[in-house]
């Protein structure tokens, strides 16, 4: 593991106010040997994004995560919440926001004593930001097609952004092979390396006494599952079928609601949306699945995704039924049900439910082992390290740039 170094990471989601992402767990991985500052988004664009749903329930919750600014949830590792006005895509907020930033990024890092650092960017709002440092070394975690991305109405903005942060990064990780395919036409130095789980969290829970979970009281017969946020992305048509088709299978969907119409899937008697699950519940919660789901509406953002709760479904053992994701169906399609339509994907879950098998489990269990966190964390530092040592001699002393 490299050590010593600071690093700053424009992170793409909450650290208090969402379950834990990958760049969660990267950081409070590297954290154990070097100092690092993770920065919370300050890109919600409240106003002007596409979805309305929960508005006054997102705004309360990054109120209360700009309420604890700076704070160390752990040893060598700082989140910090700046103040930012929700609104971007406009020359004078954008204007405003990039001063109020400036002057908050700058306070905080002299305040840490942060020097040159390694900067961890997948926030894309950062890349007016990437002038105001001197960095050691630049990262750029590819983990989504960020510039296909539905929940702001501002792509143009967004493909901009992304153009600059590839142009500008040392070095680009991406979470699938196809991102690290079309990553690189674009730049030089680009490195595949997926999403990894916690391991021995998930198979705990797998193989323990299974606890009490309230949420699912009541719920008879096998269960079909899927946790995460639960948004117009996820084919809720599918599910809504394959429930009619499968009436004797109950459905599980455990996350909160933050686009899309769920109402009429709600009323289905076989349907149960639990609600928003915490972290620490969602290995018990995955052990209690019969066959776990990854039910979304194809598009080239999903096509080019690798899910993070992939490798944890995995780790449990469950069998598992999916769309067709390009990373998925190219390394796994003998452990995972694949299926490109209504039907296919009904009669997949009906058979996993009847035939999978203990030594399909095991290499499904056996998979996810390669790629925990630990291990990624020892693959991620080699390659900062040698990236490091490549530039050896360019680093200039100054952390933060003096002037805008």
């Amino acid at each position: 593991m490299i050590k010593g170094h600071d690093i700053v990471c424009f992170a793409p989601s909450d650290w208090w106010g969402m379950n834990p992402s990958c760049t969660t767990h990267i950081m409070q991985s590297l954290a154990q040997d070097n100092r690092v500052l993770y920065i919370n988004p300050f890109s919600s664009d409240l106003l002007g994004g596409r979805s309305k749903k929960g508005f006054a329930r997102r705004l309360a919750r990054k109120f209360k995560s700009l309420c604890k600014w700076l704070r160390r949830p752990q040893e060598n590792l700082y989140v910090f919440s700046p103040v930012f006005l929700p609104i971007q895509g406009k020359w004078p907020f954008d204007a405003l926001n990039n001063a109020l930033l400036w002057l908050q990024l700058k306070m905080v890092c002299k305040t840490l004593g942060m020097s040159h650092p390694i900067l961890w960017v997948e926030n894309l709002r950062s890349a007016d930001m990437l002038d105001w440092f001197h960095p050691s070394l630049t990262v750029y975690h590819v983990s989504d097609l960020f510039s296909d991305c539905t929940y702001s109405s501002n792509r143009d903005i967004l493909q901009r952004r992304e153009r600059l942060i590839t142009e500008r990064s040392d070095v680009l990780i991406c979470v699938s092979k196809e991102l690290h395919q079309a990553k690189s036409a674009e730049a030089r130095r680009v490195f595949y390396l997926p999403h990894g789980v916690d391991f021995e969290l998930f198979r705990a829970a797998a193989e323990g006494p299974q606890p009490e979970l309230p949420q699912l009281q009541g719920i008879d017969g096998p269960i079909a599952g899927y946790f995460g946020t639960l948004t117009a992305l996820n084919d809720i048509e599918l599910i809504d079928d394959c429930a009619s088709r499968l009436p004797h299978v109950s459905f599980v969907l455990g996350g909160q609601v933050t686009g899309g119409d769920y109402e009429a899937l709600a009323r289905r008697p076989n349907v149960h949306l639990i609600g928003r699950v915490p972290y620490e519940q969602i290995p018990a919660l995955c052990a209690r699945f019969d066959v776990c789901l990854l039910n979304w509406k194809m598009s080239p953002w999903i096509r080019h995704c690798n899910p993070l709760k992939f490798f944890e479904y995995m780790a449990s053992g469950k069998p598992i039924v999916s769309v067709p994701i390009a990373e998925i169906e190219a390394n796994y399609s003998d452990l995972v049900s694949i299926a490109a339509t209504h039907e296919a994907f009904c009669e997949a879950i009906e058979r996993e439910l009847q035939q999978d098998t203990p030594e399909r489990a095991a290499r499904r269990i056996a998979a996810a082992d390669e790629h925990s966190w630990t291990r990624h964390g020892e693959k991620l530092s080699k390659i900062i390290a040698d990236e490091l040592a490549a530039c050896q001699g360019e680093t200039p002393e100054l952390s933060l740039a003096s002037e805008r």
